[in-house]
This record gives C-alpha cells, sequence and structure tokens, in this order.
C-alpha cells in the first residue's frame, strides 16, 4: 500500500468510521476500514485539512480482547429522566472475543475510539448490536492506505 501509519492512532478520527472483519488469525486482527479520517498536519496527509481515506487496512498485532459491554434499553420517566431497568452486563475473556468479533463480522459504525488509564484502548459502537462497548489491547498497529477520498466530513460544518 502507497501509505503507512505505524502505531500512531492519534493521527486518526475514528468518529463514524466502519470496521469490518478481514482475518483473524494467531492474535492478529486485520480490519478493512470506511470512513476514517487523517489529520492535517500529519506526515501521511499531504493536504490542507483533515482527509477521508478511501479504504484503509488496519492490523493489530497481540490484539486480545479484554471486555464486551452491550447496550441496555433505557427508558424516559414522566419527568424526563432516563433509566434502565436492565443489569449491565460485561463479558470478558474467550465470550468477549467471540461477541467482538461477530459485530466486526457484521460491521461496526464507530462512535468512539481511545484509550483508558489502564492502558486498555476501547472502541464504542453499533453493528448487530445496537450499541456496545470493545475493550481491548494490543502491542503493535498498523494502518495502510493507498488513497485518499475527499475532505473530512467535518471540516466544512461550523461548530458553535
Amino acid at each position: 500500500m502507497k501509505y503507512l501509519s505505524a502505531n500512531i492512532l492519534q493521527d486518526f478520527e475514528f468518529h463514524d468510521a466502519h470496521f469490518k472483519l478481514v482475518l483473524f488469525e494467531n492474535n492478529t486482527l486485520t480490519i478493512s476500514v470506511q470512513y476514517l479520517n487523517i489529520h492535517k498536519n500529519t506526515e501521511q496527509n499531504p493536504y490542507l485539512t483533515d482527509m477521508e481515506i478511501e479504504v484503509a487496512r488496519i492490523t493489530f498485532h497481540e490484539f486480545r480482547t479484554k471486555s464486551f459491554e452491550p447496550g441496555r434499553t433505557w427508558k424516559q420517566d414522566a419527568n424526563g429522566k432516563s433509566y434502565t431497568d436492565e443489569p449491565q452486563v460485561v463479558f470478558e475473556g474467550k465470550t468477549a472475543e467471540d461477541r467482538l468479533l461477530n459485530e466486526l463480522r457484521v460491521g461496526s459504525t464507530v462512535f468512539e475510539f481511545g484509550s483508558l488509564e489502564n492502558g486498555n484502548y476501547y472502541f464504542d459502537g453499533a453493528g448487530d448490536e445496537p450499541w456496545f462497548q470493545a475493550q481491548f489491547i494490543f502491542d503493535s498497529v498498523v494502518i495502510e492506505w493507498d488513497e485518499y477520498r475527499k475532505t473530512a466530513w467535518y471540516e466544512d460544518r461550523p461548530f458553535k
């Protein structure tokens, strides 16, 4: 591939990116990503604005799923206060891995992607589940792509 970024996730905006499983083998996770944006002023972006990448491939080495939390149904009381009467369920181990891989097989839209103080990475998304959070760790990550698609969707939107 023409462009490559190793271990520099902060150069990218993952909001609204779409993750799709390519391969998970020997703790190496490879996903195809659409709607991934790269920041301006990064080594790999020759443009003056944040840009959307046509299609990226992300490979996580020594990838391990730590937890998977599916969403719960929320209700609103007469005063407009939100609540849920469903218990919080957090899967770990093989069950968490299986659930995350299922979400990646069907394809998942990312709402938020980042790292936590405990060293885990996470992403909030929607796929088969209407909302979930997966936490994971990895030793290294490589993002590769060949071309840019257009200016990032948020570049032309005024924020107030």
